[in-house]
C-alpha cells in the first residue's frame, strides 16, 4: 500500500462544540524490517561497512567471497556507524552458524567476516535470533572499534526447561578492526564477548511541567489526534496554514486522552502568533482491543481566535499520566 499523502490546511475554522475524549479509528502496528544488509555484501563487501548506518534485524543469506570484506575510507561519524552494522551482521551470522555443518554458506560467511572466530555449538538445542542492534559503539583507536550488539534470542526447538531456555535479551561486544588505508579490510578481530546490559540511567527532568487549563487549546489537541489517528478523521482544520503532516498507520477504532502537560503557560489563543509547546499522553485502541500508550509533543500557534497545530515531534519524557 503506498504510503498515504500529507494532509494540508485549510483556512476554514474548526466547527464549533463539546470536545470527544474517544473518537473510532482502526488499524494495526507492525514492526519494519531492515531490507538490503545481504544485498549490499552481495555487492560488495565495502558496501556493507559504509551503508549499515542504524540498528538492523537478524541477517538472511549473503553471496561468499573468499576475502576479508572492504571498507572504504569514510568520515569518524561515517565510520563509527559502518562498524557498528558490521558487527550486528557478524553477531548474527555468528549466532546462526550453531547449527551449520564446516562445508556450509554459513560457515563460509563467518570466515569472510571473521577470519579465525569459532562458531558456536548448539546441540540439539538451537538459538533462533529474533533481532540484533547495536547499542553502543567505542572507537579504540584508528580504524578499530568495540560494539556492543543487544541480541533477542528465542529457543528454536520446543519444551526447552526455564532453566536451559536461550530465550531473552542478552548483550555481546563484537572487535571490529580495519587494517591498512584506502582500500583497507575490515573484519571482526575475535569472537563475540557476552557483556553486562546497559545500567538503569536517571531519567531527565521534563520540559512539560505544567498542566493545560485552556480549554481551547486542550479541544485542540485532543480533537487533532483524534482525527490525526483515525481512518477517516479531518485532520487539515486543525493544521496551520502551510502545515502538512503526513497520516500514519495503523488506524485504531478508538482513543482518549489521559493528559495535556506544557512547557509553562502559554498566551491565550486571542493572542495572534502565540506559541504553545505541549506533550499529549493517549492511550489508542485497535481493531482487536489491544490498548497502545502513545505520546505526541506538539506545538501550537495561535491564529484568528483558534489554536492550530505547526508541528509535530516526540519530546521528551513526561511523568506518568495519571488514570484517577
Amino acid at each position: 500500500m503506498p504510503p498515504p499523502a500529507p494532509f494540508r490546511s485549510r483556512r476554514d475554522p474548526r466547527p464549533a462544540g463539546a470536545r470527544s475524549r474517544v473518537t473510532p479509528l482502526r488499524g494495526r502496528r507492525a514492526f519494519l524490517v531492515r531490507a538490503g544488509v545481504w544485498a549490499a555484501l552481495a555487492a560488495g563487501p565495502a558496501a556493507l561497512l559504509v551503508a549499515l548506518d542504524r540498528p538492523a534485524l537478524a541477517p538472511v543469506k549473503s553471496a561468499v567471497a573468499a576475502r576479508p570484506a572492504a571498507v572504504q575510507q569514510t568520515a569518524d561519524r561515517a565510520g563509527d556507524s559502518g562498524a557498528a552494522g558490521f558487527a550486528e551482521t557478524v553477531l548474527g551470522v555468528w549466532l546462526e552458524s550453531g547449527t551449520a555443518t564446516e562445508s556450509s554458506e554459513e560457515m563460509a560467511q563467518l570466515r569472510l567476516l571473521a577470519p579465525g572466530v569459532q562458531s558456536p555449538r548448539w546441540g540439539r538445542r538451537p538459538v533462533a535470533v529474533v533481532q540484533v542492534a547495536a547499542v553502543r559503539t567505542e572507537r579504540r583507536g584508528t580504524g578499530s572499534w568495540a560494539v556492543t550488539v543487544a541480541a533477542r534470542l528465542a529457543d528454536a526447538v520446543a519444551g526447552v526447561p526455564e532453566g536451559q531456555s536461550a530465550r531473552g535479551l542478552r548483550f555481546f561486544t563484537v572487535p571490529v578492526t580495519k587494517t591498512g588505508s584506502g582500500d583497507g579490510r575490515a573484519y571482526a578481530a575475535g569472537a563475540p564477548m557476552e557483556a553486562a546490559g546497559p545500567q538503569a540511567g536517571r531519567e531527565p527532568a521534563s520540559p512539560y511541567t505544567a498542566r493545560v487549563e485552556d480549554t481551547t487549546l486542550a479541544d485542540t489537541v485532543d480533537g487533532f489526534l483524534s482525527a490525526f489517528l483515525s481512518a477517516d478523521g479531518a485532520v487539515e482544520r486543525y493544521l496551520a496554514p502551510g502545515t502538512a503532516l503526513p497520516r500514519p498507520e495503523p488506524r485504531f477504532t478508538a482513543v482518549e486522552t489521559l493528559q495535556i502537560l506544557s512547557q509553562g503557560r502559554s498566551a491565550g489563543a486571542g493572542q495572534d502568533g502565540a506559541t504553545a509547546r505541549v506533550r499529549a499522553e493517549v492511550t489508542a485502541t485497535d481493531a482487536a482491543g489491544r490498548s497502545w500508550p502513545m505520546a505526541y509533543a506538539l506545538t501550537l500557534t495561535a491564529r484568528d481566535g483558534r489554536w492550530e497545530v505547526a508541528s509535530l515531534g516526540t519530546g521528551p519524557a513526561a511523568p506518568a499520566a495519571s488514570r484517577s
